[in-house]
């Protein structure tokens, strides 16, 4: 076990457990525009990248299932932020009769 192994677990922790730890540690302009579930995947993967065990390390593949997989809750993220926007500005307009 190495020295650094504490620090690793904590931050381990961090990004996967306590959303406001993990968000204290991304810079505010990528936080407003990453959806969370995505930020904690690739946070999640860049920390098993970085392990001290090459055995621990995720493979290519698995490095880009994962990218894969947060660009996509990214995308359907960024598309429920369009629609929600869309649809506040867009108000109903009813004629008022003028009787």
């Amino acid at each position: 076990m190495s020295e650094d192994e504490p620090v690793n677990s904590k931050l381990r922790v961090s990004v996967t457990v306590d959303d406001t730890a993990r968000k204290s540690l991304v810079d505010p302009a990528v936080q407003k525009g990453c959806s969370d579930e995505s930020l904690k995947t690739m946070m999640e993967i860049c920390l098993r990248c970085l392990s001290d065990e090459p055995k621990d390390r995720p493979s290519v593949e698995d490095v880009l299932w994962n990218l894969q997989f947060a660009a996509q809750v990214q995308d359907s993220w960024k598309g429920t932020l369009q629609n929600n926007h869309d649809s506040m500005n867009s108000s109903t307009h009813y004629p008022i009769p003028l009787d």
